[in-house]
């Protein structure tokens, strides 16, 4: 929840650009309209009073900055107009790009400021109103986001915006942290408010319907149940002949959850009778099975209603978890509680206040807490060790950067012990799952012999150990030959490996017959190869990648597949071959059609690259112009228009540009890419020869140093690859244990110097390397 929040607390203290479009047509006071007496009891029930504006919160110093960055009257129908459309930007928040999310949170942040401002101002604009129930609502469900990964990192580019354009020091970072805690806080009760505001004094206009649905959602959310459901009863009795099968269907599930089972049968036969809102074979398919989901919960309820308050332990526990399913946190919470009380020596219902609390908040200490409490009791079942093999390690680790961000080179105290913890976890969970058992153990124990080499700084040894993990993992999956997690192991972690013949062997390993149609693993095996192939300039296992790319099963991300053959059309037709070179840009341009942020940026580089190839230089300048647009911070595509420029004969700043490049660039490949173009620059007059090669030595010496990987990429091939190692382990209330661990590349087409092979092979000694041919798939 806070880190989310912090997002928009630091938006307000930057000044993006407008990007409203909407022709201002809001007024700031719309015409009174006579009272509605059912609107205005329910705005009555609803209404806590004013409260001040959620900007209140702000620190006096932010305060000051956001008020000093909005000028001009702040009910203007230009301004209201502005609010209006940057609250609406959040319904195309792109959760897979934090930089997105970043941008989406600034323009989101700003419109929930001016809307506040222009309703304090005197505003009472229905549409300025019906925004700002959004704008609550989506404030309040912060504190429903999980702490995953991606909004750690989002809270990570938070911090560093709000560092580097905000200029905030740490105490500022601490002042803007409390004050996210307590916009959610208040979220709620200026949500009510100003939907009682819109009922009371706009009942008729339009948008009533839709502001009564977001407060049932809160009150759903809230767990008030019955005002969940007589809000969205209200809401589709408002649209009257406009009711969908939709709206019927959703009035269905709020019943559900209140298991009121004769008013979600009701709402069923309407919402059948209405059918889906649009015709067309698929939305009617759609609509059935979201019809037939609507029918299982139906079971749940039912069953729910069955168990009652029988008391014997198993069916109290059945019915904990079918709360559970149903979103009855509160109520589940309560019968695991009063089984616990009632049963002290039995590990489930630890177990199930456990779940309570990763559902809830995602809190991973209290959830730790209550396995832990569960360690030494009875009836330790499957559910017991995936909570807690999804949990403990996530607060281990926390602990562990804990201690070594206070004692650096200090070995962890604690680290012998921690382990000892997770095998005996793992151990216990080998009856429930042996071949995931065995994959954890593998990690733990190899985390258990390098750690303590890394902290001592003992780098070959800890390296030499974790090379060891891809044939480890192959091991594995000979004894447990369809283990989904061994083969995941095996594939991500070929990038360890120093030696390329382990390589092409461990990437190429055929699948079992039952899982050669599996997509995911598929998709790992041709990420594999490819990373394989490019960074050790394998012609080889290139075809192999080929081969695996043109036939990935039906069920692989469309986007992801389209990604990598446009890729591999790109490295193969890089000399010029036209059929390629064009399919290769018709799949990036399409793609960046329907990509935003980083993803569209690496398109828009991609597709500008192959435009290169083809020989058009100013077209590809002109694309590369836009990747920039679309990702600022991306160095690649700079870059690129920088070797551009360079072959173009228009040399003025790129020493500089290649400078920041090479100093700021996140992967090795591209680092190096850099400092080689700033010796042909030398090369070409701009700068000292002897310098620039002496520099580009010493980096490469230092890249390798430093890479863990069992090779530094070159780029060579005119690809340089970003991506992580990911292996992580979690619990879904869905999925259950979720093991991850995979890398997730994305491949930058870039221009190489044309003497990129003349000065490797000067650094590696008087034998020049042989050059590389080229592959056609």
């Amino acid at each position: 929840m806070r880190r989310l929040a912090l997002v928009v607390i630091f938006a307000a203290g930057c000044r993006p650009a407008s990007t409203a479009t909407t022709k201002p047509e809001a007024r700031a006071t719309a015409p009174a309209q006579a009272g509605d007496p059912e609107l205005e009891a329910v705005a009555a029930k609803l209404d806590p009073g004013p409260q001040p504006p959620l900007h209140e919160v702000l620190p006096p110093w932010l305060k000051a900055r956001v008020e000093s960055s909005l000028t001009g009257d702040p009910k203007s129908p230009k301004r209201i107009a502005e609010a209006r459309e940057a609250i609406a930007a959040w319904d195309k928040l792109d959760t897979r790009d934090a930089g997105s999310m970043m941008q989406t949170a600034l323009l989101f942040a700003r419109g929930l400021i001016l809307a506040e401002r222009a309703v304090v101002a005197g505003s009472d604009d229905p549409e300025l109103l019906a925004a700002l129930t959004k704008a609550y609502g989506v404030v309040d469900s912060l504190r429903l986001f999980q702490r995953s990964a991606l909004f750690g990192q989002l809270l990570e580019l938070a911090i560093a915006t709000a560092r580097k354009e905000a200029q905030l020091e740490a105490q500022q970072i601490e002042e803007a942290l409390a004050a996210a805690g307590r916009a959610v806080e208040r979220a709620p009760s200026l949500h009510m408010h100003v939907t009682a505001r819109l009922l009371r004094e706009h009942p008729r206009h339009p948008t009533v319907p839709e502001v009564l649905v977001r407060a049932s959602q809160a009150k759903r959310e809230a767990e008030q149940f019955a005002e969940a459901v007589a809000l969205r009863r209200l809401a589709v009795q408002r649209k009257g002949a406009r009711a969908t099968g939709g709206d019927y269907a959703e009035l269905t599930g709020s019943c559900l959850t209140a298991l009121d089972l004769a008013c979600a049968e009701e709402a069923r036969a309407l919402a059948a009778a209405r059918g889906p809102e649009e015709a067309g074979e698929a939305k009617a398919a759609a609509f059935a099975k979201r019809l037939a989901d609507l029918d299982a919960t139906a079971t749940l309820v039912r069953r729910v209603a069955e168990i009652g308050q029988t008391p014997e332990l198993t069916l109290q526990l059945e019915r904990g978890h079918l709360l559970l399913k149903l979103n009855r946190l509160g109520d589940a919470e309560a019968t695991f509680k009063a089984m616990a009380t009632a049963h002290p020596s039995d590990a489930r219902p630890l177990t199930g206040l456990a779940v309570v609390a990763l559902q809830r908040n995602f809190d991973l200490a209290i959830a730790t807490r209550h396995v832990r409490a569960a360690r030494e009791l009875a009836n330790h079942d499957r559910l017991y060790y995936e909570v807690a093999l999804g949990t403990v390690p996530l607060v281990m680790i926390g602990e562990l950067a804990t201690q070594m961000t206070r004692a650096p080179e200090a070995p962890p105290p604690n680290l012998d012990a921690q382990l000892a913890e997770l095998m005996a976890l793992v151990h216990g969970f080998r009856a429930h799952d042996p071949a995931r058992a065995a994959v954890l153990e593998l990690l733990f124990t190899l985390t258990r012999e390098a750690m303590p080499k890394f902290v001592a700084k003992q780098r070959a040894p800890a390296l030499a150990l974790l090379r060891k993990l891809p044939e480890q993992a192959l091991a594995l999956t000979r004894k447990f030959p369809e283990s989904r997690d061994a083969w995941r192991l095996v594939f991500s972690s070929t990038r360890l490996l120093a030696d390329p013949r382990k390589v092409r062997l461990l990437a190429s390993a055929p699948l079992p017959a039952t899982l050669q149609e599996d997509p995911d693993l598929r998709l790992q095996q041709a990420r594999a190869q490819l990373a394989g192939a490019l960074a050790w300039e394998d012609e080889e296992l290139l075809l192999t990648a080929v081969k695996s790319v043109k036939s990935l099963p039906s069920g692989v991300d469309a986007d992801a597949a389209a990604f990598f053959n446009a890729t591999v059309d790109a490295i193969a037709g890089r000399e010029g071959e036209k059929a390629l070179l064009q399919r290769a840009f018709d799949g990036f341009t399409a793609l960046a059609e329907r990509k935003t942020g980083k993803d569209r940026a690496l398109a828009l580089n991609n597709a500008a690259l192959v435009v290169a190839f083809s020989g058009d230089l100013p077209a590809a300048m002109t694309i590369l112009e836009r990747a920039a647009a679309a990702d600022g911070d991306e160095l690649a595509a700079r870059l690129n228009a920088g070797a551009l420029a360079f072959r173009m004969q228009s040399l003025e700043g790129l020493p500089e540009l290649f400078a920041s490049v090479a100093a700021g660039a996140g992967t090795s490949s591209l680092r190096l890419q850099a400092r080689a173009w700033l010796v042909a620059l030398a090369e070409a007059g701009h700068g000292d020869v002897a310098v620039t090669r002496e520099e580009f030595a010493t980096a490469k010496r230092e890249e390798e140093a430093n890479e863990f990987r069992g090779r530094v990429p070159l780029g060579r091939w005119g690809v340089v690859e970003q991506g992580d190692f990911k292996v992580s382990l979690g619990y879904s209330s869905k999925e259950g244990l979720v093991l991850l661990d995979e890398v997730e590349q994305r491949w930058w087409l870039v221009v190489p110097p044309a003497r990129m092979d003349s000065l490797l092979a000067e650094k590696q000694g008087p034998k020049k390397k042989k050059a590389v041919k080229q592959t056609k798939p």
